[in-house]
């Protein structure tokens, strides 16, 4: 198993603030694990499928054609 990350290391993967880290967990719109009272730890390879399952492929068809200045 790799090492799980902390709260910091998400916020610095995802280039958000930790406290938005912690508004994710509290929504429980990102996997998390806790591993104390206080503790939160996140599993890369979950990260990674949660930001991939989240993002948008730009449409293909939607762009030929297009004119760019």
């Amino acid at each position: 198993m790799s090492s799980m990350w902390t709260v910091q290391e998400v916020a610095q993967f995802l280039n958000v603030r930790p406290m938005r880290v912690y508004e994710l967990v509290h929504a429980r719109q990102i996997p998390f694990t806790k591993v104390g009272p206080r503790q939160l730890r996140f599993d890369p390879a979950a990260i990674r499928q949660w930001l991939d399952a989240r993002t948008t492929q730009a449409q293909g068809a939607a762009w030929q054609g297009a004119v760019i200045p």
